[in-house]
């Protein structure tokens, strides 16, 4: 059997049902593709690293056709669309699988005080690829913000500067660690922001649409070096 278990954002996102599925798992995998969301020694299990090329290759699905095998994702099992297909091709194999939700970066939106019914399409930044600016400007046309993922080789200025080459110059939310304890929210131009110190990881940036009154109401509590 397959087990693909979210670990949530920090200590303590991941489920009792995800735990007790690690604890009795013949073979447990972490996927690093992203940064690691926190230290996992408390599960007092060997877990072995791997790379996204081993999760899409098959053999994890191999291995569980025989045994039970987890797969520890960061976040939501289900949010990259990877982890979708592989679902798919269990189902298609007659392996058994379930799924151990979590949180992901998407539950934690609203602490920006955006309204999470009016984000458009994800982009992920890493360079200012063209078909990611498209995205950005569909959705600032049909009036939708946008949720800017980080590529893991890039730091959070350097997405702003990505979205300064798209043109962007309206005022873009900063996030980092958005929905922990040590989350920082800082909301202003990009030139504003960059010369901000952004160490933690993971990151996001947000680009809005049009805003409500209470939207624009809130995001100005984080305007410059203000931070939740």
């Amino acid at each position: 059997m397959l087990y693909l278990v979210g670990m949530g954002l920090e200590p303590g996102d991941m489920t009792l049902k995800g735990r007790e599925a690690v604890l009795k798992a013949g073979k447990v995998f972490i996927e690093t593709y992203t940064s690691m969301p926190y230290d996992i020694g408390d599960l007092q299990k060997e877990i072995t690293s791997v790379d996204r090329e081993f999760v899409e290759k098959g053999d994890l699905l191999e291995l569980a056709g025989t045994a039970d095998v987890v797969l520890l994702i960061p976040g939501d099992p289900l949010f990259a669309t990877t982890h979708i297909s592989l679902m798919k091709e269990a189902r298609d194999k007659a392996i058994p699988l379930q799924v151990c939700h979590a949180p992901s970066v998407i539950n934690t939106l609203s602490h920006t005080g955006l309204s999470p019914y009016k984000f458009g399409r994800i982009i992920t930044l890493s360079k200012p690829f063209p078909s990611d600016r498209e995205k950005l400007e569909a959705n600032l046309k049909a009036g939708l913000h946008t949720l800017c993922l980080l590529d893991p080789i890039i730091s959070l200025s350097d997405g702003l500067r990505v979205l300064q080459d798209f043109g962007v110059t309206q005022k873009v939310v900063a996030c980092q660690q958005l929905g922990m304890k040590t989350q920082t929210i800082h909301y202003g131009t990009i030139t504003d922001l960059l010369p901000l110190s952004f160490s933690k990881k993971p990151c996001c940036l947000l680009v809005p649409a049009d805003l409500h009154f209470f939207e624009e109401e809130f995001l100005n509590q984080f305007i410059h070096n203000k931070s939740c």
